[in-house]
């Protein structure tokens, strides 16, 4: 079922990882049936994951994979685990072109090969958005089953690629068109996409408009035509320069790399342990920084 539904519809499903989903609870959309939650995975650090579909003899298994909280809507926990645990050190690892692996990437790889184990003769079909999108790159590049994962539609995630080792690179290669990965370039948080080729799976470059930063990054931009089929054009002049652009900006910003390692005190406990106090000043910081940075979020050469 998921290979016949439109552009529209898959982000509609995508969008469902943002919601309060129980297991047993019954998913429909747009008036079509997918069956019920036939699970849901929290780990300790953070995260999480949903698992969709019929029970047998139904070949189709869906895996939402969640993304990040955001700025306002964080608890201590979240933001621990979201940020100072994972977006950060992925960032910090980017701009320092150095391999980290934090945590919920390793935990997603774990997790999907258990349910390929626990589901042998299911397809396996994947949503993704922003840390999910993320989550869900790494698990496809590492998992032992590759040929069992069906089709993969990724949202608005940072480019994982550059971090890969070759061979997880080359399995990454092998999906192609299996994976789709979309990309807004007005969204702060797709960084590191320099063409067609180093990515995981193959590149929709979505037509976008400008939004404010929040709307950029759910899904804003995207204009879909009658038939649900979302707006894309091909890697232009335009997706050309601003990716120049981006790639001098990762190149000269050893400041952000500073400002990563000059976080307040209270931002550098423990992840269990950040205080309501820390996760104000997280905010500030973040706040402040996305000022003058476009990868958080601010004006910039963009």
């Amino acid at each position: 079922m998921q290979e016949q539904l439109s552009d529209r519809e898959r982000m509609a499903f995508a969008q469902l990882e943002y919601e309060p989903l129980s297991v047993g609870q019954p998913v429909r959309l747009g008036g079509r049936d997918f069956g019920r939650v036939l699970g849901h995975v929290a780990a300790p650090d953070g995260f999480t994951l949903f698992v969709i579909g019929r029970p047998a003899p139904s070949r189709e298994l869906v895996l939402l994979f969640k993304g990040s909280t955001g700025l306002r809507k964080g608890n201590p926990t979240t933001w621990s685990n979201e940020w100072l645990a994972t977006n950060l050190p992925l960032l910090g690892a980017i701009l320092r072109r150095q391999r980290h692996i934090p945590s919920q990437l390793r935990t997603a790889r774990r997790v999907v090969n258990r349910l390929l184990a626990a589901y042998p003769t299911r397809k396996f079909y994947l949503y993704g958005h922003s840390l999910g999108a993320i989550n869900a790159q790494y698990a496809v590049a590492t998992c032992r089953q590759p040929g069992r994962v069906k089709h993969a539609w990724l949202y608005e995630g940072t480019n994982l690629y550059p971090l890969l080792t070759p061979r997880q690179r080359h399995q990454a290669r092998k999906y192609h068109r299996r994976i789709e990965s979309y990309v807004d370039i007005y969204d702060p948080v797709t960084i590191g996409y320099v063409d067609d080729r180093q990515l995981v799976g193959t590149l929709r470059y979505v037509d976008s408009e400008r939004q404010n930063p929040v709307s950029q990054h759910m899904w804003g931009g995207y204009h879909f035509d009658d038939h649900g089929a979302v707006a894309l054009r091909p890697l232009d002049a335009h997706f050309a320069e601003v990716t120049r652009l981006q790639q001098e900006l990762i190149a000269r910003l050893t400041s952000v790399d500073d400002l990563l390692h000059e976080a307040p005190a209270s931002l550098k406990a423990a992840p269990a342990t950040l205080s309501e106090a820390g996760l104000g000043h997280l905010r500030d910081w973040l706040e402040r920084a996305g000022k003058n940075l476009p990868l958080f979020g601010g004006t910039g050469v963009y």
